[in-house]
């Protein structure tokens, strides 16, 4: 029998299951999502699917909570990386969340998507959800796909192949690999290669103008271990400030660690070079 899952603005929830929903982990694949409207964080109504999308995602967050926000950040990357493709992205908040608070994190992490109030929390219980942030995959027919939980380490790719292959532009063969790499590819759990990754992530935020976000990744890098490469970054988003004589100091940071520093030492001739009012 098809799992179907309806849902309405009173909150009220049908569902036809077997075996029954709170037996199992999360909603079965294959589970159909009715498509309601729901308030926006915005105050006006918007469509939880969009039918004619080939991928449907939706993500369930919270305000307060670091996991949530990075979890956007990372959405927010994919976003610009898959523009274009036919995805409807929705973000989804508790009604016991601030709207503005909400609409706040989800602008401060550049996802650019409709934030939806799962009205009594019906999809989120519906779901068997017990965590945040979770994201969801439905399909153009409306059927669940998948649910995947966030997860520290390689989480944009998970999200990235399973948007993918929903869009038929891989296989669940290469869709495997993603999620089990063969073990020489896997990321290690070394503090200086976690912090790498966490710089990597803040360039590429400093690139698309998000300063504090960027400054956030490069101040957990150093948490991991003194890397020239974060103090680097910290200096770049100093200069970008037009606060030069801040940057200065981080660059020199970074070059006590690395005199071969290219990051430091080409900050440190850029703020050189600026007009005095910008030093």
């Amino acid at each position: 029998m098809t799992t179907t899952i309806r849902l309405g603005i009173a909150t009220a929830i049908l569902l036809v299951l077997a075996p029954p929903l709170a037996a199992q982990a999360h909603a079965a694949e294959g589970t159909a999502i009715e498509n309601v409207q729901l308030a926006t964080v915005d105050g006006g109504h918007a469509s939880l699917l969009d039918p004619a999308a080939r991928a449907n995602l939706f993500v369930f967050f919270r305000t307060g909570q670091e996991r949530s926000a990075e979890a956007l950040r990372a959405l927010a990357g994919l976003q610009r990386t898959l523009a274009g493709k036919p995805i409807h992205w929705v973000g989804l908040v508790s009604p016991s969340e601030s709207a503005a608070e909400a609409r706040a994190v989800a602008t401060g992490a550049g996802f650019t998507a409709q934030v939806l109030v799962d009205d009594g929390d019906a999809l989120y219980g519906a779901l068997g959800i017990r965590l945040h942030p979770m994201v969801g995959f439905v399909d153009g027919k409306g059927r669940l796909g998948a649910i995947e939980m966030y997860r520290e380490i390689d989480f944009a790719q998970v999200i990235e192949g399973r948007l993918r292959l929903m869009l038929g532009e891989i296989d669940d063969a290469a869709f495997q690999r993603i999620l089990e790499p063969p073990r020489g590819s896997m990321p290690s759990d070394d503090p200086r290669d976690v912090g790498r990754r966490d710089v990597n992530l803040g360039r590429r935020l400093l690139k698309d103008g998000h300063l504090d976000q960027a400054l956030v990744s490069a101040r957990r890098a150093l948490e991991r271990a003194p890397m020239a490469s974060a103090f680097s970054l910290i200096g770049d988003v100093e200069r970008a400030r037009g606060r030069c004589a801040e940057a200065l100091k981080q660059y020199a940071q970074a070059l006590v660690l690395d005199p071969g520093d290219r990051a430091a030492a080409a900050g440190r001739a850029a703020c050189a070079a600026a007009p005095s009012g910008a030093r």
